[in-house]
């Protein structure tokens, strides 16, 4: 059973200050409402199945896994009700009072309205309310990213997020959002202590020096010693034996210590710095069981890439083999094996960091072009069309739908169309990026233009294409592509 909120030492007094009662969940009954989403959602109604979701949110609110599910139903509901809310939902979510139907009906609204930076604030705020530390990171490093990306962010909004960030001793990313705060008033002192007090939280945290308990890492740098190797550790520069004798260090405590995730952390990272292949193997398997013993998806995600950094490594190895001895059949298959194995590996990874942080466009981004390069067109779109809405990415996999779009054959409207949106936010035409989507978006119009026999189309692929010529004459195929789209004219008005 879990339990949330706290009830103050005069708890049987009445007034306003007077602590909510405790509250207590069931884990084991929101794995019964988990459960029918999973179907439901199999089955194509995401509406009912973000109730369900949401239902069992409100037996463990601390799901992790509940809670990305919920946003993956409720990011395929949105895409296809585009202007709908969802009164079933709602209404459904009526019963549940308190802080935490608070906290449900915000998430409700964030999952249906996933790049507004008020609801993502607003989730953010009710979950700290009721403790819950990692869908605060999740939701809050999203609502940051939105606001970051608002040009018209207020100081009050990085202030809900501070305030949101520390309730939960999440400090670093308190001290981010105050950071960000106080640039938007540089006069406010009050707000200036709170900063360098949650950026002394958070170095203390990051180091483990908050920790009063016995074996806690403030017991072992006491001395001079143990600063030492901290500063030691932290040097950019570090010579073999520095670096033998950081992991020495760092797997001393750990052995001291080996319930203490930070201690961990920090004993992985010093493996994987000396990067020797044992090395490697041990941050794995240290990985692997902080995975399985807190649950903490960070933990799954940092093995994977270790083993994606060893496979690309194998990879590596054939390629330059197969590369040196064209003629050997057996290198050349050892080559494309390795090949295969990296591929699907590196997809299944990417994959399961999209599942657990549905809320990073970023991911998607990188999804998508894994997939566009493996030739699965159709899957790569719907990553993009999630990932163009991150404003850094936007123009980029506007351009990479339309290549998607022209790869699929047949779809030379919505190629146009994705490449005119790209171009239109483009403000340097002769960057690079903007070459690449005048390119592709002369590419769509002549293909039209072929198929249709449209002469609006050719004679606007025309004009794309004398103008790249005139900046960058031998940019790609483009004098060719000329001379072919006059030809094409000539031929629609003949």
């Amino acid at each position: 059973m879990a339990m949330f909120g706290k009830k103050s030492k005069n708890s049987d007094d009445k007034g306003v200050n007077e602590a909510p009662a405790i509250e207590v969940f069931s884990p084991k009954k929101a794995k019964a409402f988990f459960d029918h989403a999973t179907t439901v959602h199999e089955s194509g109604n995401y509406e009912y199945a973000m109730i369900n979701w949401l239902k069992g949110l409100s037996k463990d609110p601390t799901s992790m896994s509940g809670l990305n599910a919920f946003l993956k139903s409720s990011e395929v509901y949105a895409l296809e009700n585009p202007k709908k809310g969802s009164k079933s939902t709602k209404s459904a979510l009526s019963d549940i009072k308190g802080d935490v139907g608070k906290y449900l009906s915000a998430l409700l609204d964030f999952g249906l309205k996933r790049l507004d930076s008020g609801s993502a604030i607003k989730v953010t705020s009710t979950a700290a309310k009721i403790n819950l530390k990692e869908p605060v990171q999740m939701l809050g490093e999203h609502a940051m990213k939105l606001v970051q990306n608002d040009p018209k962010a207020k100081k009050e909004m990085y202030v809900k997020l501070l305030d949101a960030f520390e309730a939960v001793e999440e400090f670093k990313l308190a001290a981010i959002a105050g950071q960000s705060a106080c640039q938007l008033d540089p006069a406010d002192a009050d707000l200036q202590a709170r900063l360098r007090n949650m950026l002394a939280k958070s170095t203390m945290s990051a180091g483990g020096y908050d920790s009063d308990e016995e074996g806690g890492f403030r017991k072992n740098i006491r001395d001079a010693d143990k600063q030492a190797e901290l500063a030691q550790a932290d040097s950019l520069a570090k010579t073999d034996s520095t670096k033998d004798s950081i992991v020495e260090s760092m797997e001393a405590a750990f052995i001291a210590r080996p319930d203490d995730l930070p201690t961990l952390d920090l004993y992985a990272k010093a493996l994987l710095e000396r990067g020797r292949g044992v090395d490697q193997l041990k941050a794995l398997t240290l990985f692997s069981n902080a995975f399985k013993s807190s649950g903490e998806f960070r933990y799954r995600q940092q093995a994977g890439e270790i083993q994606v950094m060893r496979a690309r490594r194998t990879l590596a190895k054939y390629a330059s083999l197969a590369k040196a001895t064209p003629s050997d059949e057996e290198a050349q298959t050892k080559h494309t094996k390795a090949q295969a194995q990296f591929s699907k590996l590196q997809l299944d990874e990417l994959k399961l960091q999209v599942k657990n942080y549905p809320t990073d466009l970023s991911l998607k981004y990188k999804l998508g072009n894994i997939l566009f390069d493996k030739g699965e067109y159709q899957d790569a779109i719907e990553q993009f069309q999630t990932a163009q809405n991150d404003p850094k990415l936007r123009r980029e996999v506007q351009s990479l739908i339309g290549k998607a779009f022209r790869e699929l054959g047949g779809w030379e409207d919505a190629a146009i169309t994705s490449f005119e949106k790209a171009f239109a936010g483009i403000n340097d035409e002769t960057s690079e990026l903007g070459m690449d989507i005048r390119y592709g978006l002369m590419d769509a119009l002549q293909a039209k233009a072929t198929k249709d026999q449209d002469l609006g189309a050719a004679e606007r692929a025309d004009k794309l294409a004398a103008g790249m010529a005139i900046q960058q004459f031998n940019y790609r195929d483009v004098r060719d592509r000329r001379e072919q789209i006059k030809v094409l004219i000539s031929e629609i008005k003949g």
